[in-house]
């Protein structure tokens, strides 16, 4: 056969979907629900289902699983054995509620020689969805996307797995297990689906698909996440303010001078006068400089301040010593908070990080940030111990963790807005006194 990829990709451990809020991740990637330069609404299309997921998924549990809820209920003799709603029994279970396969035929070197042609790979995925539905009907399919705004096109597939003949509980039940056997696996997703997408492969572009590799050919991982943008290290950012200070200080310096001058007669030396005017020009250009560069700093906290909910949810998991889940390591996603932990990483040893430019607290051993264990190759972060900022003094996390808490908190947001407040307020008394000087100036021309 040929040499264009082809990968099937069922979600399993930490991507299982065993959760409302799970499925609700899953949802907001498949259809865009936030706002990213990297990936477009437009397109994104949506082969079977509607724009909202989570109410499709509801409608294939009333669809295949109601009339065994009523039968169940019915044989109840105590209330409080009853299933209100089966949607909500199974999601509060930790058990796969939902499943989703990824599709995706040829890599991103294949499809920078085709990349005018992604758009007609749509055509291609609803015809690998119908077969799909038709050789397992057990798994039914309830939204179905295709993604044409990455490297590779691909189909997200969201459905249920479902059984019957269950003798305890519902006739018929949720259950991944039965459906998603390693036969099946095989013989449906990598057999049947392969010569499926070998036919459209054939079709559209005259090549084949890779032969079926040995081994383990039903979990192949789908790589497809990056983060959304680069931000700036806030650690240069800072650099800028200092800067700042340290020209805006001068500045005032030179003005205070300017303002004592100002009590001299106006009938000295022109020359002196003209020496003034001269030291004026000069604050002013400095002043100039500080201006633009308020204006960069505002710029850039204006865009920081939309990570806001992602360094309160870093704060509230420190404190609370909670691990921070970044993301899914199966569907190779960073949520809001690991692209955020991401920009800021700073590695301490094999194994162990920590985001000091971040977030830290102030403590009896002075100001601390908190040292993580990095699991799952960055998807997820828990707190070890402590370090000072300053010292580098270690500290376990038994030793701080009381004293880790939202009064003690020194976010960076808070500490750039008080800086740039503070330059705001000199830069409007230089400019004040610059402007005086320019009328005093004036005035003696014009005598």
């Amino acid at each position: 056969m040929g040499n264009i990829s082809y990968t099937a990709h069922v979600s399993n451990k930490k991507s299982a979907i065993t959760s409302k809020t799970k499925l609700a991740a899953v949802a907001k990637h498949n259809l865009r629900k936030y706002k990213s330069s990297d990936y477009s609404k437009d397109n994104i299309v949506i082969v079977y289902g509607t724009s909202n997921l989570i109410d499709d998924v509801k409608t294939v549990y009333h669809k295949e699983f109601d009339e065994a809820l009523e039968e169940y209920n019915k044989k109840q003799t105590r209330p409080d054995r009853r299933i209100e709603d089966y949607f909500e029994h199974v999601a509060g279970k930790e058990q796969d509620m939902a499943v989703e396969i990824i599709i995706q035929i040829g890599d991103r070197e294949f499809w920078k020689q085709y990349d005018d042609m992604k758009s007609y790979m749509k055509l291609s995925y609803q015809i690998m969805l119908d077969e799909l539905r038709k050789r397992l009907p057990q798994f039914v399919v309830a939204n179905a996307v295709v993604h044409l705004d990455e490297d590779s096109p691909h189909m997200h597939i969201v459905g249920v797995p479902m059984a019957d003949g269950y003798k305890k509980g519902l006739s018929k039940q949720v259950s991944k297990r039965k459906v998603f056997t390693k036969e099946v696996l095989s013989r449906v997703l990598q057999d049947e689906l392969r010569e499926v997408a070998n036919k459209e492969v054939n079709d559209w572009f005259g090549e084949q698909i890779k032969e079926k590799s040995k081994g383990r050919n039903y979990d192949l991982t789908v790589a497809e996440y990056k983060v959304a943008q680069e931000t700036e290290h806030l650690e240069q950012i800072q650099e800028q303010v200092n800067d700042a200070d340290i020209k805006l200080f001068a500045s005032q310096i030179a003005y205070k001078e300017l303002e004592r001058s100002q009590t001299k007669e106006l009938n000295e030396k022109r020359s002196e006068l003209q020496s003034v005017r001269q030291e004026i020009a000069s604050v002013t250009d400095k002043a100039n400089e500080a201006v633009e560069l308020l204006d960069k700093i505002n710029t850039f906290i204006s865009s920081f301040r939309l990570f806001a909910p992602a360094i309160e949810e870093y704060a509230n998991h420190v404190e609370a010593d909670k691990t921070i889940e970044a993301g899914n390591s199966f569907r190779g996603i960073l949520y809001e908070i690991g692209k955020l932990l991401e920009t800021f990483k700073k590695l301490i040893k094999e194994g162990l990080c920590w985001f000091p430019r971040l977030m830290r607290w102030k403590t009896s051993k002075g100001e601390v940030a908190p040292v993580f264990i990095e699991k799952s190759n960055g998807y997820s972060y828990s707190v070890y111990g402590y370090m000072n900022v300053d010292t580098k003094e270690y500290y376990s996390k038994e030793l701080m963790q009381r004293e880790i808490k939202a009064g003690n908190r020194t976010g960076t947001v808070e500490q750039m807005d008080a800086n740039v407040e503070a330059m705001a307020r000199d830069l409007q008394e230089i400019l004040r006194i610059g402007a005086e000087q320019k009328r005093l100036w004036e005035v003696y021309k014009g005598r």
